[in-house]
This record gives C-alpha cells, sequence and structure tokens, in this order.
C-alpha cells in the first residue's frame, strides 16, 4: 500500500498541472469577451496559487516518501 503513495501524488500533480492549463485557457477565453478587468497575467498568477503551488507540494510530498522507502 505505501507504495502507491507516491505514485497517487504524482497522478494528483498532473491532474493538478492539466487543470490549471484548461482553466487559464477557459480565463483567456473570458478575458478576451471582458474589456477593463485586469491583466491576464492576474488571472494566471492567480490560477498558479490555486493549482500550480498545491501540485508542486503534493508532488514534493510524493518524493519524499519514495525516498524514504
Amino acid at each position: 500500500m505505501k507504495k502507491k503513495h507516491p505514485m497517487l501524488c504524482n497522478i494528483i500533480s498532473a491532474v493538478l498541472v492539466i487543470v490549471f492549463v484548461i482553466k487559464c485557457l477557459v480565463d483567456y477565453k473570458q478575458y478576451l469577451a471582458s474589456y477593463g478587468s485586469a491583466p491576464f497575467s492576474v488571472w494566471i498568477m492567480v490560477n498558479a496559487l490555486y493549482f500550480l503551488i498545491p501540485a508542486v507540494i503534493v508532488f514534493g510530498v510524493g518524493f519524499i516518501v519514495k525516498k524514504r522507502q
């Protein structure tokens, strides 16, 4: 069972990165439709805060668990 934990962490990280890309594409479509909003780079930073930072943390946990085994 413990050998599955690093693989599960890697899968979760990959899913979070994929969701980040999809969310950015959806936000870009909405950004083009709205004028006068914040720069698109701000939207990307917010998405990174929600998706990429947790993905890096989960990947790091999986890496540490794999090293300890």
